[in-house]
């Protein structure tokens, strides 16, 4: 241990020293037959009032501490570890939660986004296809579509896609279509508060079929099944109606062009409209050749490698689970419209013979944060 030249005061006594080995016959003279010289470690020990390794230091008022409790150590202590016999209730606590957070994976909340963008681009890169002749080609376009939420969600219409998809020049326009996901396809219409049991199991994209895009003066109607309807023909007619100076508007059928027919612009909004009145901003933010370090998996294209993560809208009363049904009108409920969860909603609004408890309206709610 090296000492450093400096000067203490000990009971009343000034001793100095500028080098590692303390003179003994300054200590000496005061403390007769008391000093010794320890050979291992280069200092004094004063018999009379310390031991070395485990008595006091009274002469410095340091009563009950240890010399090595005052030595400065080469290795310090991990503030990260918590010691095993500490009795402090809080890093008991903290212990059990990073043992929890060893055993689970958590993500903090402002990297999800990151890290599941990241999953998901990740999972295609370089996929071959197991068959070869899914292979794409060499010289194929890929082209970027940033698809937004519905324009009736004003927190994001402007700049939060909610998906990144990449799609081939050769793939149809109808491909797309089935592989944009939009939580009004899975609604359940209709009223159900006196049959709960009852609810219809076809969703409304199996009903409402219809959709169409827009691009560059051209609507691409999707026309392959008996159903569906043009919902184009409406806008051209109100167009056409008074010449409002949009040009002469024309309607197709979406099945019969690919990406590589149309003529389109990058980072010009175009539109995707489906459910009669749902309409999705679609825009284009890069054009290139695929290469040898894309997904080369035909079949896994329209390839989705973003989506935004949401929050699920928990039920009112338990806190805990995801609502199913959103009541209105409801003599029971706090707020309207309020949202439940299936058991909370029946033990809350029926008695033990399924009969209503006051007056409400409930419909089925299908939570956006499913798409997560």
């Amino acid at each position: 241990m090296f000492f450093s030249s400096e000067t203490f005061n000990c009971c009343s006594l000034s001793l100095s020293y500028s080098s590692p080995r303390c003179s003994l016959n300054t200590m000496a003279s005061v403390f007769p037959s008391t000093i010794t010289e320890c050979t291992d470690c280069i200092c004094l020990a004063c018999r009379e009032f310390c031991v070395w390794g485990h008595s006091g230091i009274p002469c410095l008022g340091l009563s009950g501490v240890s010399i090595d409790m005052l030595m400065s150590s080469d290795k310090e202590k991990d503030p990260d570890v918590i010691p095993e016999d500490s009795s402090l209730l809080t890093l008991r606590i903290r212990k059990k939660a990073l043992e929890r957070r060893e055993e689970t994976i958590i993500v903090d909340r402002a990297c999800r986004q990151e890290t599941l963008a990241y999953e998901m681009e990740s999972h295609a890169i370089g996929k071959r296809p197991d068959n070869p002749t899914d292979l794409v080609e060499e010289g194929e376009l890929l082209l970027t579509l940033n698809i937004y939420y519905p324009v009736i969600f004003q927190k994001h219409k402007d700049h939060k896609p909610y998906q990144t998809v990449l799609v081939l020049g050769s793939q149809k326009l109808t491909e797309l279509r089935d592989s944009i996901s939009c939580v009004s396809d899975l609604q359940i219409g209709g009223e159900f508060s006196s049959q709960t049991d009852q609810a219809p199991e076809h969703i409304s994209k199996e009903l409402y079929k219809s959709a169409f895009f827009y691009f560059e003066g051209i609507f691409y109607n999707d026309k392959r099944y008996p159903e569906c309807r043009d919902l184009s023909r409406t806008i051209i007619e109100w167009s056409e109606s008074h010449d409002r100076g949009y040009g002469n508007l024309q309607s197709v059928t979406m099945e019969d062009y690919t990406f590589n027919d149309l003529s389109l612009k990058i980072g010009f909004p175009y539109l995707f409209c489906h459910q009669g009145n749902c309409e999705h901003i679609i825009i284009i933010t890069d054009v290139r050749l695929i290469h040898h370090d894309d997904c080369l998996d035909r079949n896994l294209y329209p390839l989705l490698i973003k989506k935004h993560w949401l929050c699920t809208r928990k039920c009112f009363v338990c806190k805990m689970y995801t609502a199913r049904w959103v009541t209105n009108k409801d003599s029971l409920a706090p707020e309207d419209p309020c949202f439940f969860c299936d058991v909370c909603f029946r033990m809350l609004h029926y008695d033990v013979e399924g009969n209503k408890l006051g007056e409400f309206l409930a419909y089925p709610y299908v939570d956006p944060g499913i798409f997560n």
